[in-house]
């Protein structure tokens, strides 16, 4: 459970800084790529987490869902995809540092269900950004792109340190 908005935004910066990695990996030729038709393009991912940010955030502070889209009108190129999401993820910012602490324990509407806790809807947030940033690797493999590591070692890594530790 998140303590306070201070706490948030410190945790919510190392999940964005992660998938900035992720995003910083794109071809930028490929930035329109995706797997199939009618699939998200790996820009459209990108601008649709700019919209969901910005709508969860919306819905935590001022109690109102409003998603923005996803459209390449948006931002087309990689570098303006990428301006694009940390310029959203600034207003973001800016709008959540009017929520109290107290007010994180306070319901908000949801979308299709019951009221929740407004930090119940911060962390929603971060279950969407980390499944799109999983999207995203998958769509990294298939252009024939290594995916960054999430926390920087392979597998093969990980196992080697950890049996040194038994």
């Amino acid at each position: 459970m998140i303590q306070s908005v201070a706490a948030f935004t410190k945790y919510f910066d190392g999940i964005r800084r992660r998938t900035n990695n992720y995003i910083q990996a794109i071809p930028g030729h490929q930035v329109d790529w995706s797997p199939k038709a009618k699939e998200l393009t790996c820009g459209d991912i990108v601008r649709h987490l700019a919209a969901a940010e910005k709508m969860f955030v919306g819905a935590a502070v001022n109690r109102h869902w409003h998603y923005l889209g996803h459209d390449q009108s948006l931002a087309s190129s990689l570098d303006e995809v990428m301006a694009h999401l940390e310029s959203c993820h600034a207003e973001a910012l800016s709008a959540l540092q009017a929520l109290n602490d107290e007010d994180l324990y306070q319901p908000r509407p949801t979308l299709n269900g019951p009221p929740v806790k407004a930090w119940r809807l911060l962390m929603a947030m971060v279950e969407h950004e980390v499944h799109h940033r999983s999207q995203l690797a998958v769509y990294l493999a298939l252009l024939g792109s290594t995916p960054p590591q999430i926390y920087g070692l392979e597998i093969d890594e990980v196992i080697a340190l950890s049996s040194k530790m038994d």
